[in-house]
């Protein structure tokens, strides 16, 4: 496991406190960051709180990831900017 200076969209993360979470979007021009907690709660983060997090890249478990697909609902795809069967909708890119 490495520290990363910048985080990467669809990677799993593990804080020093052992929180887990992976990063869901970025706006780095802005100083932004999203990520999902192992538990499917979602948080915004300032680039400046990131580098001082300590977050360490990891790969998921399958726990986390199963955890994740239970907890997938309909706001959760709107959030996306898509709703299941429109054009923007991508489950792909929601899972990777």
């Amino acid at each position: 496991m490495s520290q990363l200076a910048k985080p990467v969209i669809n990677s799993w993360y593990e804080l020093p406190d052992s929180q887990t979470f992976r990063v869901t979007a970025t706006d780095l021009e802005e100083g932004f960051i999203q990520i999902q907690y192992a538990d499917g709660t979602f948080e915004g983060v300032d680039a400046d709180i990131w580098a001082k997090l300590g977050a360490e890249e990891i790969e998921p478990s399958e726990e986390w990831l199963e955890e994740l697909e239970q907890g997938v609902n309909e706001l959760d795809f709107y959030e996306l900017g898509g709703a299941p069967g429109s054009e923007a909708f991508d489950m792909s890119e929601y899972y990777d």
